[in-house]
């Protein structure tokens, strides 16, 4: 009887084994939780009091973003700001500051789009009077460095000051297109 038993007691214990390591095994299998149904028409996250930046190939500071809020619907590509304060550097130094009621940026394409209350300031640089700019909506299209709007604008550049609907500004080129509807009055 002792030489049976003693033959049984590692096949039970193989067993024993075996059974103890399949129950750890399903103990221990990740399951993924269930996917909750977002609402297309509710922020998927919302951020408060936004503060992120942007640097070139060298280190310096290329774009500095404040916002009140930032939030992204689930099923849309762009992330919408309220009150947003947008200041561009050249070279590591200021350039142009955008500010705005709200707006919106879509990453694949590099567009920033701003709306309501939009002013558009460069200060005095190398010489150059200060420039404002002044409207509803306004477009950034950081990849081409092209700003343009379709709408009313109001440019003043040191005491002259120009009137058009729509305008289109090439940043690298320096070039100011304006598109329809153009007053001007000049002082030299």
């Amino acid at each position: 009887m002792k030489t049976r038993a003693g033959k049984l007691f590692p096949l039970g214990l193989l067993l024993g084994m075996g059974l103890l390591t399949s129950w750890l095994d399903i103990l221990t299998q990740w399951q993924q939780p269930a996917q909750r149904v977002l609402n297309p028409n509710q922020p998927e996250y919302t951020i408060e009091q936004v503060s992120a930046k942007r640097f070139d190939e060298q280190g310096r500071p290329w774009q500095q973003l404040h916002a009140a809020s930032m939030w992204k619907l689930p099923q849309a590509e762009a992330v919408h700001f309220t009150a947003p304060d947008l200041q561009q550097f050249q070279q590591g130094t200021p350039d142009y500051r955008i500010t705005a009621s709200s707006g919106s940026y879509r990453k694949s394409l590099d567009i920033a789009d701003f709306s309501g209350q939009v002013h558009l300031q460069r200060a005095s640089q190398n010489g150059k009077a200060p420039m404002h700019l002044y409207t509803e909506a306004l477009r950034l299209d950081n990849r081409q460095q092209l700003a343009s709007s379709q709408v009313a604008v109001r440019l003043d550049y040191g005491s002259s000051q120009i009137r058009s609907v729509g305008l289109i500004y090439n940043h690298q080129a320096g070039q100011l297109k304006l598109l329809s509807q153009v007053r001007m009055h000049y002082v030299p």
